[in-house]
């Protein structure tokens, strides 16, 4: 299941050019008269959306101090269609465009001195993504180097600075300005080489964190049934043909129509989909589940116009998944002319860049007719709502192969941009460290697992999930057969930097995160009536957890169902008190350090 894009990016918020207006009995849902109205309503910013047939207020944005962004950059589109999404970027000296204002041209970007202006989907029904696409402004933030050397004393380790991502180059590394607790701001050194350190041994067997699903008490009917595990052992794995372990065969197929037909450079994205997702499961899986990748590199010609072709299914009862299969028939029947499907377990396709009419199918171990008899495949196609939110194809393959795995994913935090089973469209496409260790895919020696009943004070160094190494990634602690705390850290790196639809980390972001799991909560993630699932947080099997006191740091950045990222993340100095244990961050620069302690 694919989460479901509300009003905020994930990566920054808005900066409204105009005060918009205040209008009364303003709420989410709640019928307006004109699209594109803004309209303030206690800490919230509405803007007035067509759906369906009918005018309403979206959910709403806090309104709240900008967020420092990274100086966009245009990422070029290599199969561009003549009906595709405009150009990225636009210089222009001319008067930017009214935030909040409607646009014609998607992803359009105009930029100015100190603020950009993007043409963007605000969110709303499918088949309506040009209805609601306005202008959004969005800051740009420029941090101080060394190259520009603008500061008025010379910086120094453990000294105060003044902007956080702000650096200086010192002999092996760098001085970064990170924030402290306190919301206070430090140089810290970061070194070009990354020190190690020893994994901290766990004091009790890695057993005790294998949290047994036959404790649990959750509901396993209806929806549930099939939604996944997030105890162990993790059974049924293989059950739509993919392998956690082995070798799984898979197919990219770009297709196109008479009416909307593909150019560009085709093989520059097959092989860049191609390379990332090999390179993801390599690393996530510890060499453990391999893809062959074949490609189809051409395009794959259907005989028809789009409109031919229905993917609604997935908003045609109950029996979605056979609904979609059969819509994805005729994809099939092209496709199964050029190459024999029988060897394949998943087929991926894509359509030229800007088609904003179709829908994705999501289809799981259907009964496809092809060629040469009869023969069971996994089909994810793309989708029009996955172009209105730049999502990279590679990582839309890849999350919605992870559920086939058995995994539910969408937790801790559904729509937050940390990990690539709650956001595939994010800024960290990283796998959440705690769903390698159900997969068997994290080496033993990266958990740290410990038991409340028996906790000592310990420290644990973590590097941050988004980073490839074979350091600690992961701080497990035991309260209950049914429940753990896990800590872990996040941060910008190989897996966090595509700064792919001008998504990042603000400058200067580095963390310790920590949430509860919960077996007793594994279930599907609420449904919205079109398949997609909506925003949430609180209903999770995992549950992320608020640093105590107020927040240190200005990540602030709206995440999930209106949650300031800011105040889950702890900097320096930050504790989490959680259920009697305390984890306190002690240490930072090339890794992270925490405390664990009673409370």
């Amino acid at each position: 299941m694919r989460r479901v894009l509300g009003v905020v990016i994930a990566s920054v918020v808005a900066l409204g050019l105009l005060a918009p207006p205040s209008f009364a009995a303003v709420k989410a849902g709640a019928s307006c008269k004109k699209a594109g109205q803004v309209a303030t309503a206690g800490s919230l910013k509405f803007t007035c959306v067509k759906s369906g047939k009918k005018l309403v207020w979206n959910r709403g944005v806090a309104i709240r101090t900008p967020v420092p962004a990274t100086t966009p950059s245009p990422t070029p589109s290599p199969t561009q269609s003549d009906e595709s999404i405009s150009p990225p970027v636009q210089q222009t000296n001319v008067e930017l465009p009214i935030a909040n204002t409607k646009c014609t041209k998607l992803h359009e970007k105009i930029v100015g001195t100190n603020t950009y202006m993007k043409c963007v989907w605000q969110g709303g029904q499918r088949g309506e993504i040009s209805e609601n696409i306005f202008w959004r402004a969005f800051p740009i933030v420029k941090v101080s180097t060394s190259k520009s050397n603008n500061y008025s004393v010379k910086p120094v380790e453990n000294e105060n600075c003044s902007k956080s991502g702000d650096s200086f180059d010192v002999s092996g590394g760098k001085l970064e300005c990170r924030f402290v607790s306190g919301r206070k701001l430090q140089w810290i050194k970061i070194n070009t080489v990354k020190k190690s350190f020893s994994n901290a041994k766990s004091p009790v067997s890695i057993d005790v964190c294998r949290l047994q699903n036959s404790a649990a008490t959750a509901d396993r009917s209806g929806r549930n049934s099939g939604a996944g595990l997030v105890g162990f052992p993790l059974i049924n794995s293989d059950k739509n043909g993919m392998f956690i372990n082995g070798t799984n065969e898979v197919l990219i197929v770009p297709v196109d129509f008479p009416d909307f037909t593909g150019s560009g450079d085709l093989a520059k994205q097959l092989d860049y989909d191609k390379k990332w997702l090999v390179d993801w499961y390599r690393y996530f899986s510890n060499g453990k589940s391999k893809f062959n990748v074949t490609t189809i590199d051409r395009w794959v010609r259907m005989p028809k116009a789009r409109g031919a072709y229905p993917t609604d299914g997935k908003s045609l009862g109950a029996d979605s998944n056979r609904n979609m299969g059969n819509q994805g028939q005729p994809f099939i029947d092209e496709i199964s002319k050029l190459v024999d499907l029988r060897k394949f377990s998943t087929v991926y396709i894509f359509y030229p860049d800007g088609e904003l009419t179709l829908n994705d199918l999501i289809v799981r171990n259907h009964r496809y007719q092809i060629k040469e008899g009869q023969h069971n495949l996994n089909l994810f196609s793309w989708g029009e709502n996955l172009e209105a939110i730049e999502t990279l194809k590679w990582s839309y393959y890849i999350h919605e192969t992870l559920h086939d795995f058995n995994i539910i994913g969408h937790a801790p935090g559904n729509g937050w941009p940390l990990g690539m089973m709650t956001n595939q469209s994010g800024i960290s496409l990283a796998m959440n460290p705690y769903e390698q260790f159900l997969l068997d895919w994290l080496p033993t020696d990266q958990i740290y697992c410990d038991d409340v009943k028996t906790l000592k004070t310990a420290r644990v160094s973590l590097t941050p999930v988004e980073r490839e190494d074979k350091q600690t990634k992961i701080a497990i602690i035991r309260l209950s057969a049914t429940r753990a705390v896990v800590v872990e850290s996040h941060g910008i790196d190989k897996w966090s930097s595509f700064d792919f639809g001008d998504r990042a980390f603000p400058p200067g972001f580095y963390s310790v995160m920590a949430y509860v799991v919960d077996l007793d909560k594994a279930g599907a993630p609420p449904a919205n009536p079109d398949g997609t699932s909506p925003y949430s947080d609180d209903w999770a099997w995992a549950v992320w957890q608020k640093v105590q006191g107020n927040p240190s740091n200005g990540f602030n950045v709206i995440v999930g169902d209106q949650r300031n990222l800011a105040d889950y993340v702890a900097v320096l100095g930050d504790s989490f008190v959680i259920e009697g244990v305390r984890i306190k961050f002690v240490g930072t620069g090339d890794y992270e350090t925490i405390e664990i302690s009673r409370a």
